[in-house]
């Protein structure tokens, strides 16, 4: 058979249970299906769980096969069972649609894969090959715990095209049939679907209490109520068991310290995070500290009203067989986690937290997820990304000791037997869109952290000034790192964040403003100094003009006037004046001189006459230059 992705044939599976609305029937026309084409006579159990695996990508458990080629396919005669060899009957016929519903559902696959692999060229990622995408789309949507190189181009690429007519259709027959997938291959015995069996412990990660509280934002308490009323669903069924959501010692310190910090930043002794939509909610409204305590009480009070309890102080080493804490799986676990970012005290802080779950589960991982007995639930990817390693997780089937509300909410809601297209409202964690909404918010939120963490540290060390310093965090409180605050419009603004060097750019672009700003001033300086010195050259002559203009009128009064005047007086002397009246005659003349001369108002005077012209034959040169 043509090699077959698991989303394609995801997709189908999601076709067929709408035709069948039983499982078994659903996924004995796979089993059919594969028999047909590879011409098999006869086969084992484990045979046919390996074809289903090569052939459609669907990893089962042996338990689930054998009962439904025992339930559906022999009963119908289809085939024969003897000595745990299964035969293939003469009247065995194949699904007569199965192959047309297949194609379809390969040809929307293989377009949706070619669409994102233009989507990645066309975005600057040429080296991207069209198997690349394949894989990236399968981790995608299977592992979300993983830091897939292609899941931000995929998540953007699903945002972009969301209200294409058709579009957002194929990715929820995917999603649809990856939740029915996940289902079948997690629940051993398919008969006891429509109720929940067993009691199980969820104990919550601070984040998932916060959002359960609502003061992660508006979505995320969405996706809590949703999972929260599949949880009561089971508990109203007094028939079948009971969930507990609970939290552990650990988390309950983790809250004691969040609470700790705002209070220092509400008493202006640290700053918010933006990254932390918690702690900008509990911080804002906060006059004084003793707030943030009636917050905290607040919080725990929604807590006690969910029935969100802390677990009591337990012995958990009393039975070392259980402990997975040992010295070699640390060890392998650091260097299998070597490329990623983790510390090894949380990586030591985590596998406590598993042992805790696997005393709990008696170490019994192999079973029903209705029959496990304690999960840690949490959207942390380290904890999710350990708890499927090699080292303490024990393969197909196998139920992870950490794992996300996502797989829980699906669980819960393939146990509960809900289906697709009825009355109940789906959870929104089931809309592929919600899902890359999430997915690009949590990685601007990591940037974002990250950015003001190095911001910090650089400010504290003189690397970076208050400038910088007060427009980067300008900019990053404005970063959509909420899901509900993610759309196309905010994507360019989000490929900023995730530039691994977004705090030297910035600097960098300060100092290339600061360059052209004082290279720019310089220019103007010297420009204004060139006009200064064209203007002095044409203003000199007339300068002198004036000058010479006040100096003729101060000759003209101090000297040139006082000298006919006394030209004039000395005209009109005559022989027969004696001395005494020549004197006397002098006098009067010179009192009278003195009396109406004022030197200084008339070179006022003078002066003013003189600078009136000069403005305005200066004014009359540069218009004449100027055109």
């Amino acid at each position: 058979m043509e090699e077959v992705k698991l989303l394609a044939s995801a997709s189908v599976l999601r076709v067929i249970y709408d035709e069948k609305k039983d499982i078994y029937d659903v996924l004995a026309e796979f089993i059919k299906q594969t028999i047909s084409e590879r011409s098999i006579s006869a086969f084992s159990s484990i045979e046919c769980v390996r074809y289903l695996d090569e052939d459609f990508g669907f990893l089962l458990p042996e338990a689930i096969v054998k009962s439904c080629l025992r339930k559906r396919l022999v009963k119908a005669g289809l085939i024969t069972l003897n000595s745990g060899i299964y035969s293939v009957a003469e009247n065995f016929i194949s699904s007569s649609t199965f192959n047309s519903d297949f194609q379809k559902s390969r040809n929307d696959y293989d377009e949706i894969v070619t669409r994102i692999h233009r989507f990645c060229n066309d975005n600057g990622l040429l080296g991207i090959q069209k198997e690349d995408v394949e894989k990236s789309l399968e981790t995608y949507l299977t592992r979300p715990d993983k830091n897939d190189k292609l899941a931000n181009e995929i998540a953007n690429f699903i945002i972009t095209y969301e209200s294409e007519s058709g579009f957002k259709d194929k990715l929820d027959r995917i999603e649809e049939g990856l939740i029915l997938y996940t289902g079948i291959r997690y629940s051993p015995d398919l008969s006891t679907l429509g109720s929940w069996r067993g009691n199980l412990t969820i104990f919550l990660d601070s984040e998932h209490l916060f959002n359960a509280a609502g003061l992660n934002g508006t979505l995320y308490k969405s996706l809590f109520d949703d999972f929260n009323d599949l949880v009561c669903e089971v508990n109203r069924n007094k028939k079948g068991g009971r969930i507990e959501l609970k939290y552990l010692e650990e988390t309950s310190s983790d809250i004691e310290s969040f609470f700790y910090a705002a209070e220092k930043i509400v008493g202006r002794q640290g700053t918010v995070d933006p990254s932390k939509t918690a702690m900008i909610n509990i911080c804002n409204g906060c006059k004084y500290q003793s707030d943030v305590l009636t917050k905290k009480a607040e919080f725990m009070t929604s807590l006690a009203r969910l029935k969100i309890n802390q677990e009591p102080r337990t012995d958990y080493y009393s039975l070392p067989n259980y402990n997975v804490e040992g010295s070699d799986v640390l060890q392998r676990l650091i260097a299998e986690l070597a490329e990623t970012s983790a510390k090894t005290d949380d990586i030591s802080s985590i596998l406590k937290i598993f042992t805790k779950i696997n005393v709990l589960r008696k170490g019994e991982n192999n079973v029903g997820i209705d029959q496990i007995s304690s999960i840690f639930l949490t959207e942390s990817w380290l904890p999710q990304r350990m708890a499927f390693s090699s080292c303490v997780h024990d393969g197909n089937g196998a139920i992870p000791f950490a794992t996300n509300i996502e797989f829980l909410t699906e669980k819960l809601w393939f146990k509960l037997n809900k289906g697709f297209g009825g009355k109940s409202k789906m959870p929104i964690s089931f809309d592929p869109v919600i899902r890359a909404k999430m997915t690009i918010s949590n990685q601007i939120s990591k940037s974002v952290s990250s950015i003001y963490r190095d911001l910090s540290d650089k400010y504290a060390k003189g690397k970076v000034d208050k400038d910088v310093l007060a427009r980067i965090h300008h900019e990053i409180y404005k970063a959509p790192s909420r899901p509900e605050d993610v759309s196309i419009a905010s994507i360019s603004m989000a490929h900023d964040f995730l530039n691994d060097s977004y705090i030297e750019k910035v600097i960098n672009e300060k100092h290339l403003l600061e360059k052209q700003a004082s290279d720019g001033q310089q220019a103007i300086s010297e420009l204004a100094a060139l006009k200064h010195q064209a203007e002095l050259r044409k203003r000199e002559p007339i300068k002198a003009v004036a000058r010479r203009q006040y100096t003729g009128l101060r000759v003209l009064t101090y000297v040139i006037i006082p000298l006919a005047l006394i030209y004039a007086m000395v005209s009109l002397y005559s022989p027969s004046d004696t001395s005494l009246s020549v004197i006397f005659g002098l006098a009067s003349f010179v009192s009278l001189v003195i009396t109406i001369f004022r030197p200084k108002k008339i070179d006022r005077f003078y002066w003013s006459l003189s600078k009136y012209w000069y403005k305005k034959s200066v004014n009359k040169a540069l218009q004449r230059t100027s055109r």
